[in-house]
């Protein structure tokens, strides 16, 4: 089992993304999945490129994990 800081930590580039949230990512420079689970959904919402279907592909990938409680709003 992996835990939680090593994905949440892992290079965003590691994970097969969508062209949008890959657009999303490098219009917000971030990282990893811990700087997007810093902000809450209803911040996340606001950045630019970031929206309900990004926010979507997030919660699937956070549950993917077991890690959706990471994200909070959701």
């Amino acid at each position: 089992m992996v835990d939680k800081d090593s994905i949440l930590l892992r290079p965003i580039s590691d994970f097969a993304l969508s062209k949008e949230f890959e657009e999303m990512v490098r219009m917000n420079n971030f990282r990893n999945l811990y700087e997007i689970t810093s902000f809450s959904s209803n911040h996340l919402l606001k950045l630019p490129y970031f929206n309900y279907h990004v926010l979507e592909e997030l919660i699937t990938i956070l549950k993917f994990y077991k890690l959706e409680s990471m994200l909070s709003d959701v």
